[in-house]
């Protein structure tokens, strides 16, 4: 009988997908996922983003749209549905059970705009961190007889 674990890869690539209508915003934010040697997707329309998020798989999601509270509710349960990926949704002050309503909706963690780009870089590695570590927890030793 042979019993190993498998080790993950150390250099894997996390990708990013950014939905946002902000290009100035979204340009920060690349550079600084870049520079963390990160793979960054942007998005614009929700229904971009959905088909980007299930083709893709990112491993965080940081949605930042102007849209109504019900299309921001809809939207973020639908990506839940098809990504176990971080969701954090980044919007301006909200009533509270506005932003338990999104939390409800399936988002990790809620951000009020505007937002220093350097807290959202910190907070979004720190959950990427958790997901490796997450995953390093449940990969399975695998048994040969």
């Amino acid at each position: 009988m042979f019993v190993w674990k498998t080790e993950m890869d150390k250099n894997h690539i996390q990708t990013i997908l950014i939905i946002s209508e902000d290009a100035e915003t979204v340009a920060v934010w690349e550079t600084l996922f870049l520079q963390k040697n990160c793979s960054v997707i942007h998005e614009t329309s929700p229904q971009n983003a959905l088909q980007a998020a299930r083709l893709i798989a990112p491993s965080l999601i940081i949605l930042n749209l102007n849209v109504s509270h019900e299309e921001q509710i809809s939207l973020c349960h639908q990506l839940r549905r098809t990504t176990r990926g971080t969701i954090l949704h980044v919007s301006p002050e909200r009533e509270e059970q506005e932003i338990y309503d999104y939390y409800l909706a399936g988002i990790d963690e809620h951000f009020v705009s505007p937002l220093n780009p350097m807290i959202l870089l910190i907070k979004s590695m720190a959950w990427l961190a958790k997901q490796d570590w997450m995953e390093m927890q449940t990969q399975s030793i695998r048994t040969y007889v």
